[in-house]
């Protein structure tokens, strides 16, 4: 089972076991924290930012990191019929580990970058973010 999350511009479903959370952060548009405690997912909106997914993926990987934070995978695929970047990135320093995974996508010029961050390598939460990535849809 799963819930949705709508707005007048995209829609995608999130499963029961995250919730949503009320926060003001500029650009962002939902924020869904895991029952699990250990996992958080935010979904961004960079206007007229989509210029290109070479360009996006480029911009993603230039953002300042902490030292600790290291890009595994960074690269172009289609993930829920969308072009997508993938860039999944490792903070060892962390007990358990952090990992951050973001997918970005554009459409109408805009970029839509939805961001994983979970404590611990085999962590499940991973796969709602996944799904919720997969159902996004554009109005």
């Amino acid at each position: 089972m799963s819930n949705l999350f709508q707005n007048s511009e995209l829609s995608f479903k999130y499963p029961k076991n995250w919730k949503l959370v009320e926060d003001e952060i500029e650009g962002c548009i939902a924020i869904l924290n895991a029952d699990s405690g250990y996992s958080r997912v935010m979904l961004f909106k960079y206007e007229e930012e989509g210029l290109s997914l070479e360009y996006l993926k480029n911009a993603i990987e230039d953002i300042p990191r902490e030292d600790t934070l290291k890009i595994e995978q960074s690269g172009l695929t289609i993930l829920g019929n969308k072009e997508t970047h993938e860039l999944i990135a490792n903070d060892e320093s962390h007990e358990p580990p952090l990992k951050t995974h973001s997918l970005a996508t554009i459409n109408n010029r805009d970029a839509y970058v939805l961001n994983f961050f979970g404590f611990g390598k085999d962590n499940p939460d991973e796969d709602g973010f996944i799904f919720m990535y997969k159902t996004l849809k554009f109005e």
